[in-house]
């Protein structure tokens, strides 16, 4: 300003100067991990023992597609978790994502002609909402890094550098979750599309992001031919989930008819905004939306549990990406934008709400702000808090799962694997890492392989965990012909422990499926089964989706299928089915429920413990209010074996 004093220039250029450090402190404390699990929204055993495992996996140098098969990849630690021979390596990698993340959101907020307060305000705003809920964010990191590249590109000249790291840095977040990288690569698709036919120039966006996820494959330890093998395991991974994991009736009724329509205007919107900036051309960014949209929606809902704090979170983190770009256009566009951001938070709060233990969205956006929490990642690197955290909570996992002495690697059935870390024991896992995840045949066939293999563990630590009220049985149900010719139980694990230890045999038995007669049935006839005197009945039950069945699936979830098995003398019993797992092959009978059910079948005299679990008839349905199925065909094959074992 003309004929102000040097002192003014200095005070304003010193307070713009410490805003700038506190806007940069923030963002790097809410994407550097230097928060303990303990303090996570979402803390259960199963999301703790799958992020362990990855850590896990990196440090042992595991090879994705065929060691490891899940939903996520070699670079999957980052997602979420503590390890320490992995924390500082998170640490650089999430400071230079930040750095990125920063760089891409300035740059985008400066292009549209918006000013420096308000620029570093979006900026902040951004980071907050991405990384909220704590510990369960990573999908909504995901939805930011692959809507700034595609929102640059469309919206800003002049800079490619910006440009090329957030295209680097999306390399490397594909490989944290399969997803990611099928969304990513469509990204990357649109904007190289974008580049041929209306910039007419070389799609360098292509081999910039190829290259990237091949480096950062193989820095993550991994063989170059075995990427092949990632993707088409873990494709099949993907391409199960919805069938095996979806939950019916758990959330608020309000909740999806709200998310769509908010992501609805969310599009139309979007729509306004690329046809003023692109015309014709719009249709590529669109075409990144509506996806980005797409694949929250289906993370959020299908599950319908806490998967649906990402959803809404997701959402408002799209809505706050709209606000720069609607700057430069009409009122009425810049006064709907916010709007729909108000309610996108409204709707989030009221998820929120619903699940106590997050406090509610307001306290968990104001607590990022405390002082504490902003110099996290510093307190961090001087005191090793998070490592103090992770002994601690180590030492109460050892005294709530008490473990028996082994000797030589182990893994762990069904998903509790967090046990074999607090313990302090050699964790040496089967492909598909989680019992219920693996819901084809073929994921359940590399489960069975490995343990036919010399790369299966010498113990094993069981407990039959059905998630979802699934019939027991079904989770790696392929493996357990395996498991009663191969191992045998520690009979000292019968009692006083929550997993039996399963120890390999020298000499391992072999076994044989029997072909019984097949026949086939309608959804909710009853069946009577094969009458198997003192035998195993092994059963395959096969579905086929209709033609609505599939597209039903593919934009949502088909409907649940329930099998009621009927008993002798006791009530009848009802459970969740899966097709995939069915297909593959069961235990039918006798249902084995418990750990003491199954420690029975290692037994010569089994028959007179289990008699009264023997099935005598099913009936499968589907769960609707008519009883009819829309999603899958009304007759249904059923193929019985008697499955014995040899000596």
């Amino acid at each position: 300003m003309k004929g102000s004093s040097p002192l003014w220039f200095s005070l304003r250029n010193l307070f713009r100067l410490a805003g700038v450090t506190l806007a940069v402190l923030y963002v790097f404390s809410r994407f550097v991990p230097a928060a303990a699990m303990s303090d996570y929204v979402v803390f259960d055993q199963v999301d703790n023992s799958w992020s362990m495992a990855l850590h896990d996996a990196f440090v042992n140098r595991l090879q994705f597609g065929t060691d490891i098969v899940f939903t996520y990849g070699p670079w999957g630690f980052l997602a979420r978790g503590y390890h320490p021979q992995t924390h500082l390596l998170s640490m650089i990698v999430w400071s230079l994502l930040a750095l990125v993340f920063m760089s891409g959101a300035w740059q985008l907020a400066r292009g549209v002609r918006a000013s420096r307060l308000l620029a570093w305000l979006w900026v902040v705003l951004l980071a907050a909402l991405a990384t909220t809920p704590l510990g369960n964010d990573f999908d909504n990191r995901l939805v930011l890094f692959l809507a700034l590249p595609l929102l640059l590109h469309f919206y800003t000249e002049r800079t490619a550098p910006i440009k090329a790291a957030l295209l680097v840095a999306l390399g490397c977040l594909s490989l944290v979750k399969f997803t990611g990288l099928i969304e990513a690569a469509f990204v990357v698709a649109l904007i190289s599309a974008d580049d041929i036919f209306r910039r007419h120039r070389f799609p360098w966006a292509v081999p910039l992001w190829a290259i990237s996820v091949l480096c950062f494959w193989i820095l993550a330890w991994q063989r170059l031919d075995g990427f092949g093998s990632y993707l088409v395991n873990s494709w099949q991974i993907t391409c199960g989930y919805t069938e095996a994991m979806m939950l019916p009736g758990y959330s608020p009724p309000w909740s999806l008819p709200a998310f769509l329509a908010l992501a609805a205007v969310l599009w139309l919107l979007a729509s306004r905004l690329m046809w003023l900036q692109c015309r014709r051309w719009a249709f590529y960014p669109l075409a990144g939306v509506g996806m980005i949209l797409f694949v929250t929606f289906k993370l959020g809902f299908v599950r319908g549990d806490f998967h649906e704090l990402n959803a809404s979170m997701s959402l408002v983190v799209m809505a706050a990406l709209l606000l720069p770009l609607a700057w430069q256009e009409s009122k009425i566009l810049k006064v709907s934008v916010v709007l729909t951001l108000v309610a996108a938070g409204l709707f989030a709060s009221g998820i929120y709400h619903d699940w106590p233990v997050t406090k509610g969205l307001p306290v968990q956006l104001a607590g990022t702000f405390r002082l504490s929490n902003v110099l996290a990642p510093v307190a961090d690197a001087s005191t090793g808090y998070t490592r103090t955290e992770y002994q601690r909570e180590m030492s109460l996992i050892r005294v709530r799962i008490p473990l028996p002495p082994v000797n030589g690697g182990a893994d762990l059935y069904s998903y509790d694997q967090v046990a074999i870390f607090a313990n302090g024991l050699q964790y040496q896992p089967r492909p598909v890492i989680q019992s219920y995840s693996a819901y084809t045949p073929s994921l359940a066939q590399m489960n069975a392989a490995w343990l036919r293999s010399d790369r299966a563990a010498t113990n094993l630590l069981f407990a039959l965990q059905p998630l979802d009220h699934r019939f027991p049985s079904l989770d790696d149900g392929l493996s357990w012909p395996e498991l009663l010719t191969r191992y045998a139980v520690n009979a000292e694990t019968e009692r006083g422990y929550d997993y039996l230890l399963l120890q390999r045999t020298a000499t391992p038995r072999s076994y044989r499926l029997v072909e019984l007669p097949d026949m086939s049935a309608s959804l909710g006839e009853s069946v009577t089964v094969p009458v198997v005197t003192n035998g195993l009945l092994w059963a395959e039950l096969e579905f086929k989706k209709t033609p609505a069945g599939k597209i039903i699936a593919a934009a949502y979830k088909p409907e649940v299928l329930t099998m009621t098995v009927k008993f002798r003398d006791r009530p009848p019993a009802t459970y969740r089915i899966i097709p995939g797992m069915t297909q593959a092959g069961f235990l039918l009978s006798p249902v084995v429920a418990d750990n003491k059910s199954f420690a029975a079948l290692f037994k010569s005299d089994w028959p007179a413990e289990l008699a009264h679990r023997e099935v005598q008839s099913l009936v499968v349905a589907p769960v609707t209010a008519s009883g009819a199925s829309l999603c899958y065909d009304s007759i249904y094959q059923l193929r019985f074996y008697r499955l014995e074992i040899l000596q």
